[in-house]
């Protein structure tokens, strides 16, 4: 049954999306996503697209007794299609929370982009992705926090985009 609630959902959503394809916004955290919804395309005036999970961060998790946050209605999305690339406008992009294994290199036409929030994506490796990142100089932040990173690769990056604040270990908070 909620399987159906959330197929009408989407429908509904994609309906609703086409029929208005001036939208600049869409939050679609926690909605149970195992990928981006296609009619997410259509909207190439899109600016702002959060497709992570939200939570409350404090008390800290490890004080909770879990490691990451769980639940049935967390965005598991493992991949990001470079379809992305028609979404020429978005400044936003929040991913945090998800599945991630590896980001399209048509990521890197997204220009208008100067925010990249890719946390806790613990399978997204950033030395394998830092070809693709050191090329997107116009970012104004990028999170990756909770990625499969390491102390090189950071310095790296930080030495690449000079202009972009990079948080990596909760630290630079």
């Amino acid at each position: 049954m909620r399987s159906y609630l959330i197929i009408i959902l989407l429908t509904f959503a994609a309906c609703t999306f086409q029929s208005n394809s001036k939208t600049t916004e869409i939050d679609l955290a926690n909605k149970n996503l195992s990928a981006i919804p296609d009619s997410i395309f259509s909207l190439t005036h899109l600016e702002s697209l959060q497709l992570g999970n939200n939570f409350t961060l404090y008390p800290p998790l490890s004080a909770l007794g879990a490691d990451k946050p769980e639940g049935e209605n967390l965005n598991k999305i493992m991949k990001i299609p470079g379809s992305i690339k028609v979404l020429y406008k978005l400044r936003f992009l929040g991913m945090c929370f998800n599945d991630l294994k590896s980001l399209p290199s048509e990521i890197g036409e997204l220009r208008a982009l100067d925010t990249l929030d890719l946390s806790f994506n613990e399978h997204l490796n950033i030395a394998a992705e830092f070809e693709t990142l050191k090329e997107m100089t116009w970012l104004k932040y990028l999170n990756v926090i909770a990625t499969n990173t390491d102390t090189t690769t950071i310095s790296k990056l930080r030495k690449a985009l000079l202009y972009t604040k990079i948080d990596a270990t909760p630290e630079d908070l």
